[in-house]
């Protein structure tokens, strides 16, 4: 008997040993199949890696911006000292900063990308950053595990599109929300409701690729006030969102990251955004410090695919 247990630990180890070897395996030929095809697209994209305005075609007809694949393969410059300059002088102003990397479409959606069931892309740079700013006490959202968690039961993009949906935005939202409503805890409530509504998918990728818009439409929760009409920001807020087009994306309908914020947290929020000037955030706000008399909270949005890159240091 004794003999006969040790005969079937011995098969089940060996087994084991067979399946473990044979997940590593895999793993090593995925991890080259996705060398390769990041090697291929940036070549396609010029070679170069530096930011281009080009796009490649993942599995399905997903589409991905080239910078994407940049903030994977690229060394990342070193920019959270700029970062935590631009908390520390927030910070002396009585103003709590909240930093708010939208995770990349390539990282949220890597099976998308590279045909491989459940596959996973993660930047190696991007967990080191993060710990790097949460150990100087700045207040980063990471939303790049709660994006790949929630992405089969509600889209966190669109095959055609860069930026994040509606309910992505509204799940970064809830997230800055949690960073900052002690700040509010004393404050009345405003009330703003949400309104879901049918909109013109805007597709930029596919225009971007084939020089005209494709035709879609896209569910999405426009913030109104309880007589209906339109949220809108006031330049007196106590919660300014600034950032990239990632601020400003659905702010045609009020479905735009700030707008959440307001509706979630009861405050009004004001939004000043630029087109591709993620990085230039702590510049923004120069010879326009008297705007910041009152405020309580800067959200800071702006694409991960952009981590990788140079950016402003405060400049006031």
């Amino acid at each position: 008997m004794h003999m006969k247990r040790s005969v079937c630990s011995i098969a089940i180890a060996s087994v084991l040993s067979i399946l473990a070897l044979a997940e590593i395996s895999n793993r090593f030929c995925d991890q080259k199949n996705l060398d390769e095809q990041l090697k291929e697209d940036i070549q396609k994209c010029g070679g170069k890696l530096k930011e281009t305005r080009c796009v490649v075609e993942g599995a399905d007809g997903w589409l991905f911006l080239q910078e994407s694949l940049i903030n994977i393969v690229a060394d990342w410059h070193p920019n959270t000292e700029q970062i935590i300059a631009f908390s520390d002088s927030l910070e002396e102003r009585g103003i709590e900063l909240v930093v708010v990397p939208v995770p990349d479409k390539l990282q949220a959606e890597a099976d998308h990308y590279i045909d491989i069931p459940d596959y996973e892309i993660t930047a190696k740079n991007y967990d080191d950053w993060i710990e790097t700013l949460q150990k100087n006490d700045v207040t980063v959202i990471d939303a790049l595990d709660k994006f790949r968690e929630l992405r089969n039961f509600t889209p966190m993009f669109e095959p055609n599109e860069s930026h994040c949906t509606g309910a992505a935005r509204q799940i970064l939202a809830e997230m800055v929300v949690d960073s900052i409503e002690g700040l509010f805890e004393d404050n009345p409530k405003k009330k703003y409701l949400l309104k879901d509504t049918l909109v013109p998918g805007t597709g930029n990728l596919y225009h971007l690729l084939h020089n005209k818009y494709s035709n879609y439409k896209v569910e999405e929760a426009k913030v109104i006030t309880p007589d209906g009409k339109k949220y809108r920001g006031s330049k007196k807020a106590p919660i300014v969102v600034i950032g990239d087009s990632n601020a400003g994306h659905g702010s045609s309908i009020s479905s735009n990251i700030g707008a959440y914020i307001a509706q979630n947290i009861g405050e009004e929020t004001y939004t000043i955004s630029k087109v591709g000037g993620g990085n230039i955030g702590p510049t923004l706000f120069k010879n326009r410090e008297d705007f910041l008399h009152g405020k309580k909270a800067v959200v800071w949005v702006f694409d991960g695919r952009e981590l990788y890159g140079k950016f402003q240091k405060p400049a006031f």
